[in-house]
């Protein structure tokens, strides 16, 4: 198993969580939440607005402490709406999708049959105002097995 695997069981699952959560479109349209893995997909123009809503998983950094430990593993979400409501509340939208995939990981418990979120997750979002976009994120940390030397003499 490789961060690959990680980020790709990850997307797997955040589409199982948000899987009935629609939003406005930028035409004001209810679409489904898009979920990109490391990058967004390239504007086709200054005005395309087609990737929002969305949710990135990005990996970060992996680390092995020492011979015995597992592999730690560090992967982002980030998620992006877009609320043209001059209320300006679309925050709310983002804490939504963030406590969907948080709740959805942790009743799952091991996703992609190999990894276990590992605490502190963290979720946030952007204090700048950027109305009409709203962007906010998740950290967390995964623990991941490692393949150790054999035993030769064995």
């Amino acid at each position: 198993m490789t961060e690959i695997d990680l980020l790709d069981g990850l997307k797997a699952e955040t589409a199982e969580a948000l899987k009935d959560f629609r939003l406005r479109s930028a035409k004001d349209n209810l679409i489904p939440v898009n979920i990109y893995t490391q990058n967004l997909p390239l504007k086709e123009g200054k005005e395309d607005e087609k990737q929002y809503p969305y949710v990135c998983i990005c990996f970060d950094e992996s680390e092995i402490a020492d011979i015995t430990a597992s592999k730690m593993v560090s992967v982002y979400f980030i998620i992006g709406i877009i609320d043209r409501v001059k209320d300006k509340q679309g925050f709310r939208d983002v804490i939504q999708i963030e406590e969907l995939i948080s709740q959805h990981i942790f009743r799952k418990g091991i996703v992609a049959g190999a990894f276990r979120p590992e605490y502190p997750f963290r979720n946030f979002v952007q204090p700048e105002d950027t109305y009409p976009y709203f962007i906010g994120g998740i950290e967390s940390r995964w623990e991941m097995p490692v393949i150790r030397e054999e035993d030769r003499f064995i």
